[in-house]
C-alpha cells in the first residue's frame, strides 16, 4: 500500500546515480591534485565531492513522501546542515584562491625562483583562509541565525534552517556574492596578463616556480571561469530570494532560540528536488572533464589498472606513454636552473644519440649524408665529454676543433645547437 501511494519517483533514481558516478570520477583528480600539492584545486574537488556524497546517501534515506517511516536523521543531519554551508563557501574560496594563484604565476615582477620557509608558510595561510577560513566562520556563526534544528525534505534530505531577519543576510548569504567578484577580479587580471605576455608566457610559467605547465593552467583557468560565470549570478539569486521573500522581520535571539529549536521539519515534496543537488552534479562533471582527462591524469588512471590486474586482460597497459608524458613533475622546492639544466641535459643525451646513428650510416655516399671528416668534426665535443677529462683537457680539445674547422670550412648541419648545448651543460653546476 505504501508503494502505491508513495512511489518511487524518477528523481529518486537518477540524483544518486549519477552522484556515485560524479564520486567515481573525481576521485582520481583529487588524488593526483593531493600528490602535486595543490592545495586550491585540492580542495575545491574535495568540497564537490562531500556535496555528491550525501547527494548519494539522501535519497536512499528519504525516496518517498512517506513521512511516517521517516528516520529523523539526528547527528547525520546535524553534519550533514554544516558541511552544506561549508562547501557553499568552499567552493567559492577555492576558486579565489585558485585564480589568485594564476594571477601570481603570471607576474614576472613578484616572481620568485626559490621561495624561503618564510614565504612558502605564508602562502600556505593564505591558501588555507581561502579554501577553509570561510567555511569555518559559516559553521559557527549559523548558531545565530538557526531557528530549529534542521529540515527534511524527501530526496534531498537534511537542509539548513535560516530564520527569517535581517542578521542572515550581513552574517551569510551577502559573503558568497563577495567572493565571487573577488574571484571576477583575478580572472580579469588573469585575461590582461595572458595578453600582455602572450608571446612570453611558457617561459613565465616555469621561472615562476608555480608547478604549472602551459595546459594546467589553461585546464584550472578555464574551470575557474567556467564556475565563475556560472556562481555570480546564482549566488546573488540567492541573495535576492533570500532579502526578498518574505519580507525580513525584526531579529530576537530569544524567538530564534526558543524551546522550539529542537524541532525537525519533515517536507514532503511531491518528487521535485532542489535545484542546488543538480548544481552539484554538473560541478562535480566539470571536474572530471577539466582534470580528469589530462596526460597526467592518464598515467595514474595506468597505474590503478595495473595494480588491480587489468595488465592481464590489456596488456598495452604496459606499454610505456611518451617520455614527455611520464617525465614526474618537478616539486616545490625545484629552482628553474635546475629544471634548465634537465632539459639540457635531456637534449644532449638526444643529440649524441643521433651522432651515433650517424656516423653508422655515413659509410653510403649520398648528398644527403655528411662526410666522416665533418661528422668527427661536428661531434667532437660531444665524444670529449663522455671522457673523464679535466676543464683544461676540455679547453685543448676545443682549440684543437677550432683549428680543424679552418680547414674545412664547411659546418654540418646543427653544429651550433649542439655546441650551444654543450657548452651550457659543463658551465652549469649540477645542484641535484
Amino acid at each position: 500500500m505504501d508503494e502505491s501511494t508513495f512511489p518511487v519517483t524518477p528523481n529518486a533514481v537518477a540524483l544518486p546515480i549519477l552522484a556515485l558516478i560524479t564520486l567515481i570520477i573525481d576521485t582520481p583528480p583529487f588524488v593526483w591534485h593531493i600528490k602535486n600539492r595543490n592545495l586550491a584545486a585540492s580542495s575545491l574537488v574535495i568540497w564537490v565531492i562531500i556535496c555528491n556524497l550525501m547527494n548519494f546517501i539522501n535519497p536512499l534515506i528519504w525516496p518517498t513522501d512517506n513521512i511516517q517511516h521517516w528516520w529523523h536523521g539526528q547527528i547525520l543531519c546535524d553534519i550533514e546542515i554544516k558541511l552544506q554551508m561549508a562547501a557553499n563557501f568552499g567552493v567559492v574560496g577555492s576558486m579565489a584562491c585558485i585564480m589568485r594563484n594564476l594571477a601570481k604565476a603570471l607576474d614576472p615582477e613578484q616572481t620568485t625562483l626559490s621561495p624561503s620557509k618564510a614565504q612558502r608558510r605564508r602562502q600556505t595561510i593564505i591558501h588555507c583562509l581561502f579554501c577553509f577560513g570561510g567555511s569555518i566562520y559559516v559553521m559557527l556563526i549559523h548558531y545565530v541565525v538557526q531557528p530549529n534544528r534542521y529540515y527534511i525534505y524527501a530526496i534531498s534530505g537534511c537542509t539548513s534552517s535560516f530564520d527569517n531577519s535581517w542578521p542572515k543576510l550581513v552574517l551569510v548569504f551577502i559573503w558568497p556574492p563577495i567572493i565571487c567578484l573577488v574571484d571576477a577580479y583575478y580572472s580579469v587580471l588573469v585575461i590582461i596578463r595572458m595578453r600582455r605576455y602572450r608571446k612570453d608566457f611558457s617561459e613565465i610559467l616555469v621561472s615562476s616556480n608555480s608547478n604549472l605547465t602551459k595546459n594546467r593552467f589553461l585546464r584550472l583557468f578555464l574551470l575557474s571561469v567556467a564556475l565563475i560565470v556560472t556562481f555570480i549570478p546564482l549566488q546573488f539569486y540567492v541573495l535576492f530570494v533570500n532579502s526578498s521573500f518574505p519580507p525580513l522581520l525584526p531579529y530576537s535571539w530569544d524567538l530564534v532560540h526558543s524551546p522550539q529549536w529542537e524541532d525537525i521539519m519533515l517536507i514532503p515534496t511531491g518528487g521535485e528536488v532542489h535545484y542546488d543537488r543538480w548544481i552539484q552534479i554538473a560541478l562535480g562533471i566539470g571536474v572530471f572533464v577539466f582534470f580528469g582527462l589530462g596526460q597526467d591524469a592518464q598515467v595514474l588512471y595506468r597505474k590503478w589498472l595495473l595494480k588491480l590486474g587489468f595488465g592481464r586482460v590489456f596488456p598495452g597497459l604496459h606499454r610505456q606513454p611518451t617520455r614527455r608524458a611520464i617525465l614526474p613533475t618537478s616539486s616545490q622546492s625545484d629552482s628553474f636552473g635546475s629544471r634548465t639544466r634537465s632539459f639540457f641535459k635531456d637534449r644532449l643525451f638526444r643529440m649524441s644519440m643521433l651522432s651515433l646513428h650517424s656516423k653508422e650510416d655515413s659509410t653510403s655516399a649520398s648528398t644527403a649524408t655528411l662526410s666522416p671528416v665533418e661528422q668527427q668534426r661536428g661531434f667532437g665535443r660531444l665524444s670529449t665529454i663522455n671522457k673523464a677529462g679535466s676543464r683544461a683537457g676540455d679547453a685543448a680539445n676545443a682549440s684543437t676543433e677550432s683549428m680543424d674547422e679552418k680547414d674545412y670550412p664547411t659546418k654540418p648541419p646543427h653544429s651550433w645547437l649542439t655546441t650551444f648545448l654543450v657548452d651550457a651543460h659543463l658551465t652549469a653546476p649540477n645542484r641535484r
